[in-house]
């Protein structure tokens, strides 16, 4: 069979005469009215919900839901990520309020935003400037961390899956489709589902998609946004597919000081872009009319030395980044919005592998945390050799152990929190940072006392403990915690609020940065 590609140019908003109060009634309650947009993965229409009597959006999936039992295994799997992005709640995350399957289709049932999409205010008013674009991109990315907090991908972020609400802030929808393709469908159908324009190399060439593939199509559609045209638009699909795998964007002057953000976004390997944090901050600068501060390092960063004069001058860059503040009110094109972060897990690994050419770039970054801790260069004494890496910690998923570093007995150990905020009960407590609760504040859990790992630490503090160590003490980390491994084990991280059942109301999550030195 050969391969088919449908390309999803975005939904624009229609209404024929034919389809003009259709009056079908879905799943005994959702009652359709007119066509809104179409595309080539579904159909969106303006509905009302009978039972709560509300106006809503259904878009009516060109998937059937009938198939053998591989085809539905998979249809079950996508089902629970949609329904996983479903309970995001979120400004910037379109509202999701039901999946059905009726007519033997799926059908997603979401909250109706009564507004043009990205797509066509560009079109209609022309390309945005730099820092109303980095605002629209800051609304993006805090969506995007939302959704993959919960383990989940978008897989389709592009100008014509953002809408407007009527004061102007930008909802990121179509989360629902994205998920329905999980990477099975191209393997055994031979079709690319999605704007291959605004595809991540990864996703084009068929080896693994993460959280890092939808911060790519974020900085297609910055490009977009704010140049007037995707970089790696030609004028046919298979150029387009070369272009997205191995050539480099076409990047107008226009962009000014959003360039460096969007290169670095759009660098072809997934480990080579930058954390969203580090994308934030930059963002956050250009939003505000200021300079960025220079190309931005990978998310992941392997240093061999401390007193390399390479790692000295990472150091300096990463204390540079880290002074910039996080988690205030951010003024946007149109308003003013809270931003929180959480880094995503990895999706799930796919059957068929591509790497691309070259490796990842040990750069600037991920060290600064050392410098900026006291910790001296090793200059005559023992060699040494740090490993650095990013970490989510979700709020509900008690002890976590950190991948990609081991602790060895005198290892130097240090957490440094990056991003995010988190809830130690959703219902009745705010979010909060790494350090937890004030006390007035943690009084407000007094009859939940039993649920502190750590009695002394407020609900919600970071904790840390290394697990494989007889009697480990349990570290508050807060902001920031250094410690000697007094054993060798698996380091933990967890929320001051992780016993049992008492956590499974906790919401949220944060980014840390970890770094173990090795002396030898």
């Amino acid at each position: 069979m050969s391969e088919r590609v449908i390309s999803e140019e975005g939904d624009r908003r229609v209404t024929t005469g034919s389809e003009r109060g259709a009056q079908r009634l879905i799943a005994d309650r959702y009652l359709l009215y007119e066509v809104l947009g179409r595309g080539g993965m579904g159909t969106v229409w303006r509905a009302h919900d009978q039972v709560l009597d509300r106006p809503v959006a259904v878009k009516e999936l060109h998937i059937l839901s009938l198939g053998d039992e591989e085809h539905r295994v998979r249809l079950r799997r996508a089902i629970r990520e949609a329904r996983a992005v479903a309970r995001v709640p979120h400004p910037h995350v379109v509202g999701v309020h039901d999946l059905v399957e009726a007519e033997d289709r799926l059908w997603i049932v979401m909250e109706l935003v009564e507004g043009p999409s990205l797509a066509r205010r560009v079109e209609e008013t022309g390309p945005l400037p730099p820092e109303h674009t980095a605002a629209v991109g800051l609304q993006l990315l805090d969506a995007l961390e939302a959704v993959h907090a919960v383990g989940a991908l978008h897989r389709d972020v592009k100008p014509a899956n953002v809408l407007l609400r009527r004061d102007g802030n930008a909802v990121l929808t179509d989360f629902g489709i994205a998920a329905l393709d999980d990477g099975d469908f191209l393997t055994t159908t031979g079709e690319l589902v999605g704007s291959l324009e605004f595809m991540a190399p990864e996703r084009v060439t068929g080896a693994e998609a993460g959280p890092a593939s939808d911060l790519w199509s974020l900085g297609v559609t910055l490009a977009t946004v704010c140049g007037g045209q995707s970089p790696f638009r030609r004028p046919a699909a298979p150029a387009t597919l070369h272009a997205v795998a191995y050539e480099e964007p076409a990047l107008p002057e226009r962009l000014g000081p959003l360039r460096p953000v969007v290169e670095a976004l759009l660098r072809k390997a997934p480990q080579e872009r930058p954390s969203a944090g580090a994308v934030r901050a930059e963002l956050r600068l250009v939003a505000a009319g200021q300079a960025g501060t220079g190309p931005l390092p990978p998310a992941t960063v392997r240093v061999r030395r401390a007193s390399d004069p390479v790692a000295d001058a990472e150091t300096v860059t990463a204390g540079r980044q880290a002074a910039v503040s996080h988690g205030e009110p951010v003024p946007t094109a149109w308003g003013t919005t809270s931003l929180r972060s959480a880094e995503g897990r990895p999706a799930r690994p796919r059957r068929l592998r591509w790497v691309l050419a070259g490796t990842a770039v040990l750069a600037a970054g991920a060290v600064g945390g050392l410098f900026l801790a006291g910790w001296p260069p090793f200059e005559d004494g023992p060699k040494a050799e740090t490993t650095t890496v990013s970490q989510v910690v979700q709020a509900g998923a008690g002890w976590q152990a950190v991948t990609g570093v081991s602790v060895r007995r005198g290892d130097q150990v240090a957490v440094r929190f990056v991003s995010g905020q988190w809830t130690a009960a959703t219902a009745n407590m705010p979010m909060t940072g790494p350090a937890g609760y004030d006390a007035q504040t943690d009084k407000r859990l007094d009859g939940a006392k039993d649920c502190k790992v750590k009695k002394a630490a407020p609900f919600g503090a970071l904790l840390a403990v290394l697990a494989g160590v007889k009697n480990p003490p349990v570290h508050t980390v807060g902001r920031g915690l250094t410690f000697r491994a007094a054993g060798s084990g698996t380091l933990q991280l967890g929320m001051n609020d992780t016993a049992g059942y008492c956590s499974q109301d906790n919401r949220g999550s944060l980014t840390v940065r970890v770094s173990v030195t090795h002396e030898s």
